[in-house]
């Protein structure tokens, strides 16, 4: 009886062992997500002082409705021009940027851009507020890397739809010192996104150049006044009104769909700083047709332009 008794309790502690080893080895080891967004908080290196100039980014889109989450390129060869926010376009001139040409200068108190146009800073390295842009807007800036020679900052964060699908879209953005060279220095892609491509493939900036355009019409919501003032896009980032002064302006692609934003500061034709959407094709087919464009520090003041490429 005992011989059998302890011959059971061997096999059921035999049994028990197998199981567990069972249970044991079904486990599923869980793949730890990397952590590759990591917010600097402290530095050995200097971020002040310095004219950052901007080497490289990528636009990061997530659709909120199916979760899709891809990322783009914001340059590619022949593409040196960008903005942050995908949907609207660049409704001030720090939303616009241009590879290898713009810089950032952080300060104590004053944030610099493009060694030009000044600005109030505020926070820390993990959330550096940059406020009194020209619609009274601010931006928020994180730090996510900082060596000797670089800079990699998370900017222009926000949310939009585009009538089908809801958006939530942000930049990293990779600044260099100046003198410094180096090919593909950003970080890694953050997880979860898959490549989509470059973001501004048309048009480019290159197709405005050395082109001339007569103002041949706008409506102000009163009446149609025919101006006929001459628009020389004699450069990448300015323009001149009939031979006058240089004036900046930005052209960029909107995301999902076949329009561009056309950004003119200083177009004194129709009254001030007005950004408008056109068609991709219009240079190629050389015409603007009542195209809908509004002051940019007033989006109540909207006027109806038409322009006509005589070069």
């Amino acid at each position: 009886m005992n011989k059998f008794s302890n011959f059971n309790q061997k096999i059921i502690f035999l049994f028990t062992l197998i199981f567990i080893f069972f249970l044991t080895s079904c486990n599923k080891e869980e793949i730890e997500k990397p952590d590759n967004n990591v917010v600097v908080t402290e530095t050995e290196y200097p971020l002040v002082g310095i004219d950052w100039v901007l080497s490289d980014g990528r636009l990061y889109v997530e659709n909120m409705d199916n979760n899709d989450k891809s990322y783009y390129d914001h340059f590619t060869n022949g593409q040196n021009q960008s903005v942050l926010n995908p949907f609207d376009g660049a409704s001030v001139t720090f939303d616009t940027l241009i590879q290898d040409i713009t810089t950032w200068n952080f300060g104590n108190s004053n944030f610099t851009l493009n060694g030009v146009l000044s600005y109030t800073q505020s926070g820390t390295i993990n959330a550096i507020n940059v406020s009194g842009l020209e619609n009274g807007s601010a931006r928020t800036i994180t730090v996510l890397e900082l060596t000797e020679n670089t800079l990699t900052v998370q900017v222009g964060e926000g949310y939009a739809s585009d009538g089908i699908n809801n958006y939530h879209y942000f930049s990293t953005l990779t600044f260099i010192v100046p003198g410094y060279t180096c090919n593909n220095c950003q970080p890694d892609v953050m997880f979860g996104y898959t490549y989509g491509g470059s973001f501004t493939t048309t048009p480019n900036t290159s197709d405005l150049i050395g082109t001339k355009w007569v103002v041949t019409k706008f409506y102000d919501g009163f009446s149609n006044n025919y101006p006929n003032d001459t628009l020389d896009f004699f450069n990448g980032s300015q323009y001149r009104i009939n031979n006058g002064s240089p004036i900046n302006y930005t052209l960029s692609s909107v995301f999902g769909n076949n329009m561009s934003e056309l950004t003119l500061y200083g177009f004194y034709t129709i009254g001030g700083d007005y950004s408008g959407m056109v068609p991709n094709s219009f240079v190629t087919n050389g015409e603007i047709n009542s195209a809908l464009f509004t002051d940019i520090f007033n989006t109540n003041n909207d006027k109806l332009v038409w322009m006509v490429r005589i070069q």
